[in-house]
C-alpha cells in the first residue's frame, strides 16, 4: 500500500522578510504554485526501517529513526525522526520536486510539509494543514537550526493566494484570498543556474538590520497590503507595482539580495514591456525571479529570449494552485 503526498511551492512573497523573529511585524501576500514537491511512502518487506530514495540528488539510503548519524539530507532525516514510523513497519520514501533545489520558492518548506503530512497519516494521526506548517516550521527552525519566516510553510500546507499577519512571530493570521484567473497566463517563473543559500542571506541582513532594515522592512509591508488590494481589485498593473516596489525594498535590505543575474533577467523584462518582477524569497547568488507579462503573448517572447540569454538560466512551467497539502492513500 502506498500513501501518496503533494504540496506546492510559493512565489510572489511581497512582504517577505517581514513574517521573521527580526523584521516584524509580518504582512506577507504569496502565491503558491505547481509543480511543487510530491512524497510517496510505500511499505516494504526489507530489513531497513526507513529507505529514502530523493530523485533530485539520485541518493538512496537507509537509517534508523532516532539513531546517531551523520546526515546526507538533514531536513528528511529529522522528520523521520519527528514522526517515526510505527514499531515493525519498514518503509521506503521518495521524494521528488518540480523545481530545483535552492530555488526560492519555498521548496524546503515545501518538502518538510510534504513529508510530515505522510508520516502522520502514516502513523493514523489526525493534523490539519496548519498543524502541519507549523511542525514543519519547527523542523528547520527549533531542531535543525536555520534561519527561516512562517510564510513558506503555510503556502504549502493551504495552497491558493495568502495575506498574512504576523503580530507574535510565529504565529499568523492568514487570509484566503480569492482565486484570479488572469494570474497564471501572465507569470514566468525563471530559474538563474544555480542554488542559493537562504540562510546565509539571512544572517547578512540580520547583522544589517540596525542600520536600515526597519525602514526597509516598513516598504516590504507596504508592497504586501499594495498586492492583496490588487489581487482584490483584480488589478494586473497594481500587481505588478507591487511586485516592482517589493523588490527595490528587499535590494535596500542588503545589496547582495538582488544578485547579478537577477539583475540580467529583470532587465530584459523592463526591455519587453513586463509589468512587474520579484525576486523570490531571501534572494542573493542564484535563486529565482518571477515576472509577471502585459499580455500571453508577451510572455511567450520574453520566455524565449530567456532561453537564448543564458545557458544556465532556466524557464520552469508554473500553475497558480488552489489547494495546498494533499495526502492520499493509506497503509
Amino acid at each position: 500500500m502506498v500513501i501518496e503526498v503533494s504540496a506546492p511551492v510559493r512565489i510572489c512573497d511581497n512582504g517577505g522578510w517581514t513574517d521573521t523573529w527580526f523584521g516584524g511585524p509580518g504582512r506577507i501576500l504569496n502565491v503558491a504554485v505547481t509543480p511543487g514537491v510530491e512524497v510517496s511512502i510505500r511499505t516494504t518487506a526489507g530489513s531497513d526501517p526507513v529507505v529514502f530514495d530523493v530523485e533530485t540528488f539520485g541518493d538512496r539510503y537507509s537509517i534508523i529513526p532516532g539513531e546517531t548519524r551523520i546526515a546526507r539530507h538533514p531536513l528528511l532525516e529529522a522528520a523521520v525522526d519527528a514522526f517515526p514510523p510505527p514499531k515493525g513497519l519498514a518503509v521506503e520514501v521518495s521524494v521528488r520536486s518540480g523545481v530545483p533545489a535552492g530555488c526560492g520558492a519555498g521548496t524546503s518548506a515545501a518538502v518538510a510539509v510534504a513529508l510530515l503530512g505522510g508520516l502522520a497519516a502514516l502513523r493514523r494521526e489526525q493534523h490539519s494543514p496548519r498543524d502541519i506548517a507549523y511542525a514543519a516550521h519547527r523542523l528547520e527552525v527549533d531542531i535543525l537550526g536555520v534561519q527561516s519566516g512562517i510564510q513558506d510553510q503555510l503556502s504549502a500546507a493551504l495552497g491558493g493566494i495568502n495575506y498574512l499577519e504576523i503580530e507574535t512571530y510565529p504565529e499568523a493570521r492568514v487570509y484566503p484570498l480569492p482565486t484570479w484567473e488572469e494570474l497564471s497566463p501572465r507569470l514566468t517563473l525563471v530559474f538563474l543556474g544555480r542554488a542559493h543559500d537562504s540562510s546565509a542571506v539571512h544572517r547578512q541582513v540580520i547583522e544589517d538590520v540596525g542600520c536600515h532594515g526597519s525602514g526597509a522592512f516598513s516598504r516590504l509591508r507596504d508592497a504586501a497590503v499594495a498586492a492583496r488590494e490588487a489581487v482584490l481589485a483584480r488589478d494586473l498593473d497594481a500587481f505588478g507595482h507591487a511586485m516592482i516596489a517589493n523588490t527595490e525594498a528587499q535590494g535596500s535590505l542588503h545589496p547582495g539580495i538582488v544578485g547579478v543575474d537577477a539583475r540580467r533577467v529583470i532587465e530584459l523584462a523592463a526591455e519587453r514591456g513586463a509589468i512587474g518582477w520579484k525576486v523570490n524569497g531571501a534572494g542573493g547568488d542564484g535563486g529565482s525571479v518571477t515576472i509577471l507579462s502585459a499580455t500571453r503573448e508577451a510572455k511567450e517572447a520574453l520566455e524565449h529570449l530567456v532561453d537564448v540569454l543564458d545557458k544556465r538560466y532556466r524557464v520552469l512551467p508554473i500553475q497558480v494552485s488552489t489547494v495546498g497539502l494533499e495526502v492520499r492513500g493509506a497503509l
